[in-house]
């Protein structure tokens, strides 16, 4: 164990804590470009003062949605960021973050706040600008602290994370296509585990056009869409009786209008989770099935939109082995870890479908994630910091056979 990098962690924590409440009052919700902008900004001016690197950006295309009235709309996101320092190493690592959140830029939930001694509540706190600051602090220990460096390493910090990755997607890949391992900071379990196995996950958009008609005279004359679109969604709800590994939930519903008119227009936006690519392609099957049935009502358009962007990641034989690398950083480190299946997702999962084994909740302790009430413990910016540390200087150490 490297005390003395642990110990220059430790002299961090006061920093460590300034800089997070100063993140958390940047809004960076997903398509707040200004504000993810404001926050790329401050991001690459705190790694450029501590690394000898300079940042990347990328542009990325807007991300296409299905609006209330069934039209395609564009909504432009924030930059993406990415910065490499050694790039000629044998072995190299990639370390990822997202500097979006899921608050919007009218959010009521707009700045930090005191909890208690050791909790700050705020946006972001946990998910994961709290992670961004555990990423870079463990990498000024490894280039502080670690002579003869093995390990080069790229960052990549895309800006649309929470509405799916879409558009950074691309470069999530090429990274992974040029790196052995990574590292992800999302938040950990609130009480300290990692996430192991998780499901993959899909968004689509289902639109049904009708025919208006007054709904007292020509009811018979009209195609009521709503009507058309309440049996779909019946049919698509029965895919959670198939397997206990597949979810859909019918997430929202727009359309309709006065009581006297047959409605044109309904559409549904839902999502479906899947634990394996077997159910993922039962789950396809599923949704086409009733699509198939809707566009054979005669008088009836359809329209589906959106699909699997996110693959399940199971614990394969190359994840178990760095369940076991972190198992032996955090003994080390005295603190309790253990990996356990979620049903939520991340750019960890399509970074294995690249390739990529990693590990992909490193960063703070918290929970509320996605909500008013999101927290973090203020001493995980340091114990989180020791552990990924340990891990970029075991890799450094014996990256054979970790990574075999």
């Amino acid at each position: 164990m490297n005390n003395a990098a642990n110990n220059w962690i430790a002299d961090q924590h006061q920093q460590l804590a300034a800089t997070l409440k100063e993140w958390s009052n940047i809004n960076s919700g997903s398509y707040h470009v200004a504000g993810v902008e404001r926050m790329a900004d401050a991001i690459q001016e705190y790694i450029e003062s501590r690394f000898e690197v300079s940042g990347k950006r990328f542009a990325l295309p807007a991300l296409q949605q299905v609006s209330n009235t069934g039209q395609l709309i564009e909504r432009p996101v924030g930059p993406l960021l990415k910065f490499s320092v050694r790039p000629e190493a044998e072995t190299r690592i990639l370390l990822c973050g997202h500097m979006d959140t899921v608050f919007p830029e009218d959010s009521e939930f707009q700045q930090w706040h005191q909890i208690d001694a050791n909790t700050l509540g705020g946006p972001g706190v946990a998910d994961m600008k709290g992670g961004i600051i555990v990423m870079l602090t463990a990498l000024q220990a490894y280039e502080r602290h670690v002579d003869n460096k093995n390990l080069g390493w790229d960052i990549v910090l895309n800006p649309d994370e929470e509405v799916g990755s879409i558009g950074s997607a691309p470069h999530l890949i090429d990274a992974a296509q040029n790196t052995h391992m990574g590292m992800v900071f999302e938040p950990s379990m609130p009480d300290g585990w990692l996430a192991g196995a998780r499901r993959g996950s899909g968004n689509y958009s289902l639109v049904v056009h009708g025919k208006a008609a007054h709904a007292g005279r020509e009811y018979h004359a009209g195609r009521n869409s709503v009507a058309a679109l309440a049996q779909a969604m019946t049919k698509l709800d029965s895919l959670n009786a198939l397997s206990d590994e597949i979810t859909l939930n019918l997430a929202r519903i727009s359309g309709g209008g006065p009581n006297n008119i047959v409605p044109d227009l309904a559409i549904c936006h839902f999502n479906i989770r899947v634990g394996s690519l077997e159910d993922q392609a039962l789950a396809e099957q599923h949704v086409a099935s009733v699509l198939s049935d809707l566009e054979n009502l005669e008088g009836y358009s359809v329209e589906l939109h959106g699909g699997f962007t996110r693959p399940p990641k199971p614990a394969t034989s190359q994840q178990e082995k760095l369940f076991e690398l972190v198992r032996s950083c955090s003994s080390e480190l005295d603190i309790e870890i253990g990996f356990r299946a979620t049903g939520g997702c991340c750019d960890g999962n399509n970074l294995l479908a690249a390739g990529l084994p990693n590990i992909d909740t490193l960063g703070v302790r918290g929970g509320d994630i996605h909500s008013d009430q999101e927290y973090m413990h203020l001493d995980s910016l340091s114990e989180r910091s020791k552990l990924s540390f340990s891990i970029l200087e075991k890799l450094n150490q014996n990256a054979s056979f970790w990574l075999s």
